[in-house]
Parts: C-alpha cells; structure tokens; sequence
C-alpha cells in the first residue's frame, strides 16, 4: 500500500468523527514526507530506519525549530503504529527509538495578574475591533481558561442557566463552567442574536465544515493581530495571544494553591491521568470555586490601583495650600 492511500482513508475517518485539526496534523506530516521523498512512496519504504533518520537529517538541515520536528516526528510515529495494527506493515523493534517524539518546555506563555488586570481595565471603546478582541481574550480567561477554539464553537445549547458544559475539540475531554458574573457580562455583551446561528458567540458563522474550519483560522489570525496591538498601546511588554488567557488561568491557580488535579480536570486536560485514575470526578462547585479564586485575584489587584490613586488624590487635597 502506498502512503498516499493509507493517509486519505486515516483522514477522511477522522473527518467523519470531526476530528479535523488530528486529521490536518496526519495531512501535514504526509505532505512533508511526500516533499523530502519527491513524490508518493510505500509504506514499506518510509518505515525503514534508513529512510526516517534521513528525513530527521533533512529536518534538521532545513533549520526547523526543535517542535516542529517532534510535530512531525511524532505523527509518522503515530501513522507508522497504526499501519502495523492494520497488518499494513511489519512491526520493526526500536525504529523510533533515537527520533525524538516528545516536545520540549516552550517559552512562558503566561502573564502576572497585573497584567491580566490591565488588560480588563483598558478603555478600548475608541476601537471596536480591539475592544471585542480584549474581551473574548479576558472571556476566555473568565471561562476556566476555554481554550479559543473552544470558545468560538460554544453553542447557545451548551449553557443551561449559569452553567455550562463544552467537549474540548482537541483532546475530547468534557468539561463543566459555572458562568461567573464578570463573564456573563462579556457573554450578555456580544451574545449572538441571529437566529439561524448555533453558535453563542459572534467569532465564526455556521457553515459547511470546511468553511468553518476557514472562518476560525481566519479569526484565529485577526484575533493575535488585535491582541498584539493592545499590548503595544498600553506598553505591555509580555507577549499576549490566545494561548495566554490560557495559560495564565492555570499559572495564576497554581500559584493561588489550587491542587494540580483540579486545574487538570478544570481546563480539560490528559496530562493527569494517573489522578483521574484514583480520584473521583471533582464536585462542580470545587471547579466553580477554582475559577473564583483566579479571577478575584485579578480583581483584587484592580481594587488596591483603585485605592492607591484614591489615596493620591486625597493626599494632593490636604497638602494644598489656601489661597491668601
């Protein structure tokens, strides 16, 4: 069988599950084997130790970051498994053993309260664009850290009251929210009124699948350009995008003394599995709780700027002197 093939069937089944970002990583390594090689190969000939550190040469040669390597790295890794438990290949001992398929830590994606905080209380109503950008940013960050994609594909059918529950589309996990009131604000804000959309937010509009999967990129991409250009007015100096919301809820609830297992099933994530294994699912008013503390955090630090310039002010009042 050819690698073409076995690639096209792999990915229309994950296209029928609606697992097209898994599907687009399988097209991704394809298309990159498929340029090193110069044209369509057998499987039996890409699965070879000769032929993989070759193409890990090449990588290499080509200047791809450490990642971008393991990205594509470990896909054929996973395409390579799942064609000898086809009976499409022979299953060789140690073939990825000296390839590198695990990431390596990427620079701090997170940010201080502060200027989460600053973020909240910058007047942007001047900018429409920038101001929708900064809340479904601050949204995001309000919503147990929903990951953007996420957010743009919540339905009005997920929220029941103050609670909602969403399946996160990368890793499939579900996850409860309890609807805070500063984001019930934003939600309230932009709810999308039109009638014909499934969808809660106006980030993306219904269509066909892949018209969907164009419209998010494309909003994907407008939002980082927008939140780029708000932290260049207010003089941040962190590098902010969608991950950051993200990224900073779990950092800022660790810090706060949430347990590590609470984050993990807060957020959606796998990475606590041994946790899942032998604690029971967590009550939903100990994620509610969780996302209480991150975000009276930042609004605490809100309220003491608040009263620092109060003070300021008052300060200024007594020490002036009378006319006369």
């Amino acid at each position: 069988m050819h690698l073409s093939h076995f690639v096209n069937h792999l990915v229309a089944d994950y296209h029928c599950c609606g697992r097209y970002q898994t599907a687009e990583g399988y097209l991704s390594a394809y298309r990159s084997m498929i340029a090193f090689h110069g044209g369509d190969l057998r499987l039996c000939d890409c699965f070879t130790a000769s032929w993989l550190h070759a193409y890990h040469a090449n990588l290499l040669k080509r200047g791809l970051r450490s990642n971008s390597i393991v990205f594509y790295i470990s896909r054929i890794n996973s395409l390579y498994h799942k064609a000898v438990s086809s009976g499409d290949v022979t299953a060789r001992a140690g073939l990825f053993d000296h390839l590198c398929t695990k990431p390596v830590p990427t620079q701090k994606r997170a940010v201080s309260p502060e200027v989460i905080s600053q973020l909240c209380e910058a007047d942007l109503s001047k900018y429409p664009a920038l101001e929708f950008s900064r809340d479904m940013f601050v949204l995001s960050f309000y919503l147990q850290g929903i990951a953007y994609i996420d957010l743009a594909h919540l339905r009005k059918s997920d929220v029941d009251g103050e609670n909602f529950t969403y399946q996160r589309r990368k890793t499939r996990s579900t996850v409860p929210v309890v609807i805070d009131a500063e984001a019930r604000k934003i939600i309230n804000k932009y709810k999308n009124v039109d009638p014909e959309s499934p969808y809660l937010l106006p980030i993306i509009r219904s269509g066909s699948p892949k018209e969907e999967r164009q419209l998010y990129k494309n909003a994907l991409r407008k939002q980082n350009r927008c939140l780029e250009k708000i932290v260049q007015m207010l003089g941040i100096t962190d590098h902010v995008t969608t991950y950051t919301a993200r990224h900073s809820w779990a950092t800022i609830a660790h810090n706060e003394g949430v347990p590590t297992p609470v984050i993990s099933q807060a957020m959606g994530h796998q990475s606590e599995e041994v946790t899942h294994i032998y604690l029971q699912s967590f009550d939903q008013s100990v994620l509610s709780n969780a996302n209480q503390v991150v975000i009276q955090t930042v609004l605490n630090v809100h309220q003491k700027e608040m009263k620092k310039r109060k003070q300021s002010r008052k300060t200024k009042w007594v020490c002036r002197k009378p006319n006369g």
